[in-house]
C-alpha cells in the first residue's frame, strides 16, 4: 500500500484543538522537525524532548507550562488544561 496511513486518534485530536479555537483560545502548533527557533525558545521542552525523544509527543503547555505529553487529549481535558472547568464538558463529542 503507498500513501498516508490515516491514524484516527490523531485526527480527533486535531478536531479537538480546532475545537478549542473555535472557543477563543489561541491554538499554536509546531512540528519539531521545522520549528526549531519555536522548540529553542522553550527550555521546558527542550529539556523533555531530550530526556525522553519522541515518546513525549504531542507536548502540550498552556502559558508555557507543560500540562500533557505523550496522549491526545479529549475535549473536556483539553477545556480544563486551559481553565475552562466542567462548565464545557456537556459539549464535549
Amino acid at each position: 500500500m503507498i500513501g498516508i496511513l490515516q491514524d484516527p486518534d490523531f485526527e480527533r485530536f486535531e478536531a479537538n484543538l480546532d475545537w478549542l479555537e473555535t472557543t477563543g483560545v489561541p491554538v499554536e502548533q509546531f512540528d519539531r522537525s521545522t520549528a526549531h527557533a519555536e522548540v529553542a525558545k522553550r527550555p521546558a521542552v527542550q529539556q523533555i524532548l531530550s530526556a525522553e525523544g519522541n515518546h513525549c509527543l504531542p507536548l502540550i503547555l498552556v502559558n508555557e507550562a507543560v500540562v500533557s505529553r505523550g496522549t491526545y487529549l479529549s475535549r473536556a481535558q483539553l477545556a480544563r488544561a486551559v481553565g475552562q472547568g466542567n462548565g464545557w464538558d456537556r459539549s464535549v463529542a
